[in-house]
């Protein structure tokens, strides 16, 4: 492991014990043990369900990126989804994302490069919908969503997705530049040639609206998946809304296995201006991840 590598694992433990800290900060632990007992197991399995249902818009928007690639079994791909989701779980720093690509690289032997490239798709359409999100939020007028950090965010995303594109735009500049002798530039140019393959796909109007349609059908079932956790919040619709945004909000932020600390922190500032108690913020929380924890790893 390389000592780059050992500073972001650093890094990210040392900002979930700091969110951690922030979280649990004054709370009665005879409370939270109270609050626990009292989520409604029923509740938590419905959560569930959706989740399961996102995960299935999840494997069939990536049976429409692989397809230029090679036609895989939708076994393959939820299985994908899903070992990406309990890698999260298990490490630090986002990596599921690595481990997914390769997964399926592995199961059927299509270049790691191609099959990253069809999950920065997948994350590239999140970003939109996260911002379609906060727009909808800002028009609605959602407590808890202050305008100014919300343009802030806005602002940030925007700045990925640009980003994004100009290294996309490099990378095909790259490959329509003259060939030159050398073994490193010919390998270089090979892994830019099959990772910029599944995107030439979405140039089809058809299918990039097929990905829009199935991205936010994910983030509805993502959205139906909180609804009975916060059944009790004054407006549950808006606090099922806004946690929603804070959840994926927080785990942009590189962190230890699962978002600890950073996914506390957000149930507990999202669902604090719609009356839920600190307490029972968390320990619905604790219960979410706990849930979504076993889920993966029975599937």
């Amino acid at each position: 492991m390389t000592q780059s590598k050992i500073l972001r694992i650093i890094a990210g433990i040392a900002i979930s014990l700091a969110f951690l800290a922030g979280a649990f900060y004054k709370v009665r632990l005879g409370e939270l043990w109270t609050a626990f007992k009292a989520i409604n197991p029923f509740a938590l399995l419905v959560c569930l369900f959706f989740f399961g249902a996102s995960c299935v818009f999840r494997a069939v928007m990536w049976r429409i990126t692989t397809r230029p690639l090679l036609r895989v079994g939708f076994s393959a791909l939820f299985g994908g989804v899903i070992v990406g989701y309990m890698a999260n779980n298990l490490l630090p720093v986002r990596a599921g994302e690595l481990v997914r690509t390769y997964y399926l690289a592995a199961r059927t032997g299509i270049p790691g490069a191609a099959v990253f490239s069809t999950v920065c798709i997948e994350r590239v359409l999140d970003l939109v919908s996260l911002g379609l999100l906060l727009v909808a939020g800002l028009g609605l007028g959602i407590r808890g969503l202050a305008p100014n950090t919300a343009g802030v965010t806005l602002a940030v995303l925007a700045a990925a997705l640009a980003a994004g594109a100009l290294i996309l735009s490099g990378l095909v500049r790259l490959n329509k530049s003259p060939e030159k002798s050398g073994g490193i530039l010919i390998r270089v140019r090979s892994r830019v040639k099959e990772f910029l393959e599944p995107v030439g796909k979405l140039r089809q109007p058809k299918t990039l609206l097929a990905l829009a349609g199935l991205s936010l059908a994910a983030w509805a079932s993502n959205y139906l998946s909180l609804l009975p956790l916060v059944d009790g919040a004054e407006n549950s619709l808006e606090a099922a809304l806004l946690l929603l945004l804070f959840i994926n909000l927080g785990l942009l932020i590189p962190s230890s296995p699962g978002a600890l600390g950073v996914m506390q922190v957000a149930f507990w500032t999202a669902l604090a201006p719609f009356g839920v108690a600190k307490e029972q913020a968390l320990a619905l929380s604790l219960a979410f991840q706990g849930g979504l924890y076993l889920f993966t790893l029975a599937l």
